[in-house]
């Protein structure tokens, strides 16, 4: 266990930062007693289960078992590190921090402050093309070509739409006197240099399209020609900044990440009309990529926010062929992706136009599995039986495909093995080909990929990745010391002198009891408060919320003091240690590897331990039920 950061930084960061309004920009929040409560947003939640606690500064969900402090949330929201999340929650509360070694301190400091100007000018930049589209006498032209491809004005003032006048210079003149520098607007892309000196605005005569980050905040703009334009690109993005990597962002998100949540699964479209469109007719699950195709960095932020996804694809044969392109790039990553091809060339826009939101809706229900829509692509248009010389080639396509996924990919993902074996089954019997012979050449191409794939270099982790540590993992006797430990602060550390890492058989156990001992070895304060801000593992951190408020619940109808569970509890973990050792003693018995000598001391010391045992129960009978105020099943037992 380690502490990256200091606790007065992390509860500097925690003690500026509000939990109900932080929470509350993510969901709708709603009192309830001292309490706030909203839909829970990573399980279909009907009626309320997520409960935010102000005075405490936690949040918990019954449901999902897990809770935490402002940390947690943003961690388990939006996928970040304990550093990120810090730095996140410091930089959302105008708190700088350094980082934890003193080696590059100033210049992390100097790119945050550099970040920090470049989305206030991004901001500013959008809001003020915003207001150049919705003014009676700049507008008119941009909000006509809006209302012809049937963009309506409340999606205007949702996505922020904006319009770029025909002007070299519309920001550079502007810019001044707000206290931005032409050289800050070119580190945003807003602006681009002159070789013979100076700068020139980049958007001009363009209906504008900000791209947002999950938080909201405007980090790049999109923007397309409107009519009449000289301007040649029909569509343009910012380029590349310390703010915006169009491989790694996807247009919609800020809108469509609590849909997306909630129905577990999103759609991928192509433009930004596409998106604003499926938004305005109650898809709002959509996002769209930035003029990139859709790759591992877009995917690995998808796999945060759902199980599925589905790839809406234009209906002109460019949709159908980018389907290729994206579909070893899921198989490799082992996400469930199903693919819709949309009738007649039509794109999204277009088909909402033509059919509205429910039809839509319909195709994507019966979009199919990205194999099986991969199948029907290189089986159609032949007769596999006369042709076989594409039917080879089909085969051939399909297995090639196939072993992009390794042997250990088969292990660890179940569904796809068996839609593999569907796979080969339907190959068998479509092309007349052995379904013998298709796996042998399966196993064939999987061996060579794996023959020239460098081993990834092992990782070693406290706990498997996307792993949460929960109550239910733990035994009742573990449960009860956790328990005491956390509630009673007094008698902590006693319980750390006595029980030992090793009596503990769960992991989540064990790393939660070496964190106390180690912050306890430290001087660290072992008040609740304390232990949750000095936690960065978002698994210990949520562990500790839940069994936080099991324990404090407990005590209602627990009649015995800290002490008296104390002492019964390590009483009956010592003596199912006793027990585990008389095992161990009882094999080297049997093992007959033991001198005469040895067998002799181990026997005595057997006999020992049973007198002992019995003395001490014939002292105190107490210890004969459960010492932890539980029975076996892990219920309280009644005192």
């Amino acid at each position: 266990m380690s502490f990256t950061f200091d606790s007065d930084t992390k509860e500097r960061v925690r003690a500026a930062t509000d939990i109900v309004d932080l929470i509350g920009n993510r969901l709708e929040l709603r009192r309830q007693g001292r309490n706030y409560v909203a839909l829970c947003p990573w399980h279909t939640d009907r009626r309320p289960s997520l409960q935010v606690n102000p005075e405490r500064q936690i949040w918990k969900c019954w449901v999902c078992d897990i809770g935490g402090d402002a940390y947690n949330f943003v961690m388990q929201d939006e996928g970040l590190t304990f550093p990120e999340a810090l730095r996140k929650l410091a930089e959302r509360a105008g708190i700088n921090i350094e980082q934890p070694t003193s080696a590059g301190a100033a210049k992390w400091r100097a790119s945050s402050d550099q970040k920090a100007a470049l989305y206030k000018v991004m901001n500013w930049a959008s809001e003020l093309y915003h207001q150049y589209l919705l003014a009676p006498d700049t507008g008119a032209v941009a909000r006509q070509y809006l209302e012809d491809r049937g963009i309506t004005v409340d999606s205007i003032h949702k996505f922020k739409i904006g319009m770029s006048p025909d002007s070299w210079s519309y920001l550079l003149d502007r810019c001044l006197q707000e206290g931005f520098s032409a050289s800050l607007l070119e580190a945003a892309g807003l602006v681009k240099s002159r070789e013979r000196g100076g700068h020139y605005d980049f958007f001009r005569q363009r209906v504008i399209f900000p791209i947002h980050d999950r938080d909201q905040r405007t980090i790049a703009l999109g923007g397309r020609i409107l009519p009449g334009s000289e301007e040649k690109a029909k569509y343009i993005n910012s380029p590349e900044t310390k703010l915006f990597s169009k491989s790694q962002q996807l247009y919609g998100l800020d809108h469509a990440n609590l849909p997306i949540r909630q129905t577990k699964h999103v759609i991928v479209m192509e433009g930004y009309t596409d998106v604003i469109f499926a938004h305005q007719c109650g898809i709002t699950n959509a996002v769209a990529v930035l003029g990139t195709a859709l790759g591992a960095a877009h995917l690995k932020i998808l796999k945060h926010y759902c199980d599925q996804v589905i790839l809406l694809l234009d209906g002109d044969e460019a949709g159908q062929r980018r389907s290729d392109e994206v579909l070893e790039l899921f198989l490799g990553a082992q996400v469930d992706v199903r693919v819709l091809s949309l009738p007649d060339g039509l794109d999204p826009a277009d088909y909402l136009k033509s059919f509205g939101g429910e039809k839509l809706k319909e195709l994507i229900a019966r979009s199919v599995d990205a194999l099986e829509f991969k199948m029907r692509r290189v089986s159609t248009g032949f007769d596999p039986l006369l042709d076989t010389h594409r039917a080879n080639a089909a085969v051939e396509e399909m297995i090639a495909l196939l072993a992009k996924v390794p042997n250990s990919g088969l292990l660890s993902h179940e569904s796809f093995k068996m839609r593999q074996d569907q796979i080969l089954n339907r190959l068998a019997r479509q092309f007349g080909i052995a379904e013998s012979s298709l796996r042998e050449r399966l196993s064939s191409l999987r061996q060579k990929q794996t023959r020239f794939v460098r081993p990834e270099p092992e990782v070693r982790a406290t706990a498997p990745a996307n792993r949460l540590l929960r109550p239910g993992d733990l035994s009742p006797l573990e449960r009860e010391l956790l328990e005491l430990i956390i509630v009673s602060p007094l008698v902590a550390p006693i319980a750390l002198e006595r029980v030992q890492a090793e009596w503990l058989e769960c992991d989540a156990a064990r790393q939660m009891l070496n964190a106390y001992q180690e912050l306890e070895f430290a001087g660290h304060s072992l008040h609740f408060d304390d232990v949750l801000i000095a936690l960065e593992d978002p698994s210990l951190k949520s562990l500790l919320v839940i069994l936080h408020e099991q324990a404090n619940a407990k005590l209602s109808f627990t009649r015995e003091t800290a002490e008296s569970r104390l002492r019964m509890l390590t009483f009956r973990m010592g003596e199912q240690q006793d027990v585990v050792r008389r095992q161990r003693q009882v094999l080297e018995l049997q093992s007959s590897k033991l001198s005469e000598e040895d067998e002799l001391n181990v026997l005595t010391d057997v006999i020992r331990q049973a007198r002992l045992r019995q003395g001490l129960e014939e002292q105190n009978p107490a210890t004969s039920e459960s010492a932890s105020g539980m029975s076996e099943n892990g219920q309280p037992s009644p005192h």
